[in-house]
């Protein structure tokens, strides 16, 4: 989340910088704003990106690999594009995997590391806490419905 904009001289040139907040570790970080795109900054999910990411966490399970090694490494892939649909569908997937009783130590790293960028972006898209994020999120993965941010919705309208 942008907490500010500056100008600071570098080399002479005044430069406008984006202070960022990471919200999930409070961590402030500082980018040129005219390198934004580039360095892969984007805003926070729209109503739109919010819907695409109900759609995956409540979808179904796609062709799981049985293979631990291999699930682990598609894994790991998914979570390093940093692309929000790609670590819902592995948050799903682990969740789901969890409530069989069949998370490996390796496996559950990876679900909070693929939890947390996740938790921050609901949070911050719906405006609730990132632990009301995982209420709603846990039950579209594990309801495989949408009811639970549709509730939220409901609540924000009402309001």
């Amino acid at each position: 989340m942008v907490a500010k904009v500056m100008t600071r001289t570098v080399r002479g040139e005044r430069v406008d910088y984006a202070e960022l907040e990471v919200v999930s570790s409070k961590l402030m970080v500082s980018i040129p704003v005219s390198k934004a795109d580039e360095i892969g900054i984007r805003d926070v999910a729209g109503v739109r990106e919010l819907d695409r990411l109900a759609e995956v966490l409540s979808g179904p399970t796609v062709g799981e690999e049985p293979q631990w090694s291999r699930r682990y490494k598609a894994n790991r892939a998914s979570i390093a594009t940093g692309d929000p649909l790609q670590l819902a569908a592995v948050v799903r997937d682990l969740v789901r995997r969890r409530e069989r009783g069949s998370l490996s130590l390796g496996e559950k790293d990876l679900l909070k590391e693929a939890s947390a960028p996740l938790l921050a972006e609901i949070a911050l898209a719906i405006g609730v806490s990132e632990d009301n994020a995982r209420e709603v999120m846990q039950s579209m993965i594990l309801e495989e419905s949408r009811a639970a941010l549709d509730a939220l919705d409901e609540r924000a309208e009402a309001v």
